[in-house]
């Protein structure tokens, strides 16, 4: 069972890095489904160019927890994103649907249109702790 929350953002201050720094992600295998973000990657590194590698990908585009966090931090707006995070690396893949990705996904995070948060995880103590630091509503 998933357990969801919206964090509502109304000033669009909270940060991908923010969540991240909340959760403990080293244990998962983590891969971005979809991206559309304003920031400085450096080296040369287009967004744009890192939007499509990933939209373009089966699925997604990995990282390895100290990467998704460096990544974070380059990011200035999170516009939308698609982040999950899974135990078992066999589960990452394209969902059809949302209800099928929250089911099977240890860690959800989803912004939409810049309004605000999802987190959808297995793990209810993860919601609850978040649901200390956030302004949130239920899912």
């Amino acid at each position: 069972m998933a357990y969801g929350i919206k964090i509502v953002d109304e000033n669009a201050s909270i940060s991908l890095l923010d969540i991240l720094n909340n959760i403990e992600g080293r244990d998962y295998f983590w891969s971005v489904f979809y991206l559309e973000a304003r920031g400085d990657l450096g080296d040369g590194q287009s967004i744009l160019d890192l939007e499509k590698e990933i939209s373009e990908s089966e699925s997604g585009m990995q990282f390895i927890w100290d990467d998704l966090n460096s990544l974070a931090g380059k990011l200035d707006q999170v516009i939308d994103i698609v982040l999950v995070g899974c135990k078992d690396s066999s589960v990452m893949r394209r969902f059809s649907n949302n209800e099928d990705m929250y089911a099977n996904c240890d860690v959800v995070i989803e912004m939409i249109d810049s309004s605000y948060w999802l987190v959808h995880s297995q793990k209810k103590p993860l919601i609850t702790e978040l649901s200390k630091l956030f302004n949130v509503e239920p899912v």
